[in-house]
């Protein structure tokens, strides 16, 4: 019964608890430990977390410097372009560099370089991408150096000088003006009719014109006096009958002043070509027609050629006096035909010379005068034929026109380039001598005969009697043909 009791006993749950020495209190205890592991291990796991946040942050916050930074310096790169690219554009394309700059040179004749400079300065202000070379060749061959210029095709000088009449054979080496800045209407209003027929074809400018002059009539008003004359009379024929009262002769009966620059040996007379042709226009001989050479057909060419005659007959002009200018400037001839640029000349010869200046004579109803004067036009090999023009355009306004006369005559001229535009002929009273050259533009012109130099000697041959006037118009037909035909060439030393 014992053993049964134990046995029941030994397997009593109290019992194996107490043999355990287990306890609800222990229990408890335990739960207790396992509650306080768990909350610890909680806690540790909430601490693990808030390190895990608290890191997150961090690097999101280093992640938002660092993007921070990368949009600092991708802002800072693109600033610095903009910066950049947009002092290149002001350096490259606004202001001019050198790579931009435009050199435009200008071949000149009668003035100098420092009547130019003030001019060519304040266009530089005012186009800073422009720089002006002027020059100035000596007309003893300026006519030959720039045809060999052009005909080789050299693309300097860009503005050339070119006398009234040798458009014909420099045509073919000139740019045209672009209406941009001139057109043919424009030009008509702006110079003398003369310069239209000289230096336009169709609706083309081919030059614009950089004065006016033409042959004028010198006299000294004091050999007047003494003569019993107040001045060279208008009327042509009044005006030959005056020629004898002019001439002086000494006592053994030789000439030691003659009246006027007219006689049958020309060489030293500077303007028997001009006189003569003037002489033909006061005839209406009809120089050219067309293609053809007309002054010797009919009479009115032979006329003109027989009055220079009989006013040679009645000069007594000397084959032994000194040229024209100096003849008048020292007293061996009353009168001379010359054009505006030789008062300057005279003058300095004869500082106290009383010197008169008038229109030359004329047939009532038929006023007509010679032009002898000068443009500037731009060469087709020039680069920058716009430029040029522009600059041509800006020397012929009213404003720079002025302001080089007044560099003429601070630079010693007495009397400057005669203005060229129709809208300054009234302040042509304010200059002296420019008057009566003012007063001959609107009728004065000129006529195709292409090489100028080279016509004057055939005229001269014509007043020596070397050849007839008929044998001169075949000579000057068959120049023209060549000059046509592109043939021709500028002999040296013209």
């Amino acid at each position: 019964m014992q053993d049964n009791n134990q046995n029941i006993n030994s397997q009593d749950p109290n019992t194996n608890l107490g043999t355990e020495n287990a306890s609800p209190d222990r229990y408890d205890t335990d739960i207790n430990n396992k509650n306080s592991n768990s909350n610890n291990n909680n806690n540790a796991s909430n601490s693990q977390n808030a390190i895990s946040n608290n890191a997150f942050v961090e690097i999101n916050e280093i992640r938002k410097k660092k993007q921070r930074l990368i949009y600092w310096t991708i802002g800072s790169v693109i600033l610095i372009l903009i910066i950049g690219i947009t002092i290149i554009y002001f350096t490259e394309f606004y202001k001019p560099n050198k790579s931009k700059l435009i050199t435009l040179t200008m071949w000149g004749i009668r003035q100098p370089g420092s009547v130019y400079t003030p001019v060519i300065k304040e266009y530089e202000k005012l186009n800073p991408n422009v720089k002006i070379v002027y020059q100035q060749v000596p007309s003893t061959y300026y006519e030959s150096s720039l045809f060999n210029k052009l005909s080789s095709g050299v693309n300097e000088p860009d503005i050339v000088s070119v006398g009234n009449t040798y458009i014909p054979i420099y045509q073919k080496f000139l740019s045209p003006a672009p209406a941009s800045v001139i057109t043919k209407l424009q030009f008509q209003n702006l110079f003398y009719s003369t310069a239209v027929s000289d230096f336009t074809s169709g609706n083309n400018v081919y030059a614009l014109p950089s004065n006016y002059d033409g042959l004028a009539l010198f006299y000294n008003k004091t050999e007047f006096q003494k003569a019993g004359l107040t001045a060279p009379s208008s009327n042509i024929n009044t005006f030959i009958s005056q020629i004898p009262k002019l001439v002086v002769k000494n006592s053994a009966g030789n000439v030691t002043q003659a009246a006027i620059d007219i006689g049958t040996n020309t060489s030293n007379i500077n303007n028997s070509y001009n006189i003569l042709t003037y002489l033909m226009f006061l005839n209406k001989t009809k120089m050219i027609s067309g293609n053809a050479v007309t002054f010797a057909n009919g009479q009115n060419g032979q006329e003109a050629l027989n009055i220079y005659n009989k006013i040679a007959q009645e000069d007594q002009w000397g084959a032994t006096f000194p040229n024209s200018i100096s003849a008048f400037a020292g007293g061996s001839v009353a009168m001379v035909f010359e054009p505006s640029w030789e008062v300057q000349n005279i003058l300095k010869l004869n500082p106290n010379l009383n010197l008169g200046i008038v229109m030359p004579p004329q047939i009532p109803g038929n006023t007509v005068n010679l032009s002898l004067y000068f443009g500037r036009a731009v060469t087709k090999y020039s680069k920058n034929p716009t430029a040029a023009w522009k600059f041509i355009r800006y020397l012929d306004s009213r404003n720079v026109l002025l302001q080089l006369y007044n560099s003429e005559i601070q630079n010693g001229e007495v009397l400057g380039e005669v203005f060229p535009r129709v809208d300054m002929a009234s302040l042509a009273s304010k200059y002296k001598y420019m008057s009566p050259f003012v007063q001959m533009a609107p009728s004065s012109k000129t006529w195709a005969m292409g090489d100028y130099r080279k016509t004057a000697n055939i005229f001269e041959n014509v007043i020596n009697g070397k050849i007839t006037l008929k044998e001169a118009q075949s000579k000057i037909y068959s120049m023209l043909i060549q000059i046509t035909n592109g043939n021709y060439s500028v002999p040296p030393n013209e």
